[in-house]
């Protein structure tokens, strides 16, 4: 039996394609050690403000989707009182963010403000044994002492009261003076820490230059002094000195 020329044949059915593969989402590095700062505290701030905003918007709306339709005064109410209460959780949260990135923040610093601390007293100690230069205003002092008649004491007087008058560091004709030092010699063969010394004798001192000056100045002081050896003494205040003698290992 033939099929009549009027009867449609069946069209083909048509195969799917296959779908494609869905691509990886490339996984994203984090950046690596970024610095807690005032910059970072702004932006954990914002995003966690964005994130509340965002949060109470879907709740608002899933929540009007699902139940508002339809619901009594009652379930209003509750409602309400469940965004209330999320609200202020989220708050909460946003409260805490704040204060723990306030905290750091402050650790940080006040860990730097140690560390400079710790740094400024490790240089004045280094200043007072001579083992660092030191610069800064002070003044010059510079004992003339033609005769040779200029003892040890006068030396060591001068010293003393560099010393209690704020000097942070002295050099005497090159030679570092500390605490541990020592002059000795005769007049007119003196010495410091065993290095001999030659007159004119040329002392620095770095400290107050108005207080130095007026230390040596004293009545019956080292400038008085030098000049009943014979000698004489001048002063110089400067308002920046430089003492680059260290004291080495004895």
């Amino acid at each position: 039996m033939t099929d009549s020329p009027d009867e449609q044949r069946p069209e083909p059915v048509a195969t799917p394609e296959p779908a494609e593969p869905a691509q990886p989402i490339p996984a994203t590095t984090p950046s690596g050690g970024r610095r807690w700062n005032r910059t970072v505290s702004a932006m954990v701030t914002a995003g966690l403000a964005l994130a509340l905003g965002f949060g109470l918007v879907v709740q608002i709306r899933s929540t009007g989707e699902a139940e508002i339709t339809g619901a009594t005064e009652e379930d209003l109410v509750r409602i309400l009182d469940e965004l209330d209460t999320r609200e202020e959780q989220l708050r909460s949260q946003l409260a805490e963010r704040e204060q723990a990135v306030e905290e750091l923040s402050g650790t940080r610093n006040q860990s730097g403000s140690a560390l400079a601390e710790a740094q400024r007293r490790a240089e004045t100690i280094g200043i007072l044994n001579g083992t660092l230069p030191a610069r800064g205003p002070g003044l010059r002092l510079v004992v003339e002492d033609p005769d040779g008649a200029v003892t040890p004491a006068v030396l060591l007087d001068a010293i003393q009261e560099l010393r209690g008058a704020g000097a942070e560091a002295i050099e005497i004709d090159g030679v570092r003076v500390v605490v541990s030092s020592y002059v000795g010699g005769t007049p007119g063969e003196l010495t410091v820490d065993g290095r001999a010394l030659s007159a004119p004798y040329e002392v620095l001192a770095i400290g107050p230059p108005t207080d130095l000056e007026v230390a040596l100045n004293v009545s019956g002081g080292v400038v008085a002094d030098v000049a009943r050896t014979g000698g004489t003494a001048s002063v110089t205040q400067s308002d920046e000195l430089s003492i680059d003698s260290l004291v080495r290992g004895r």
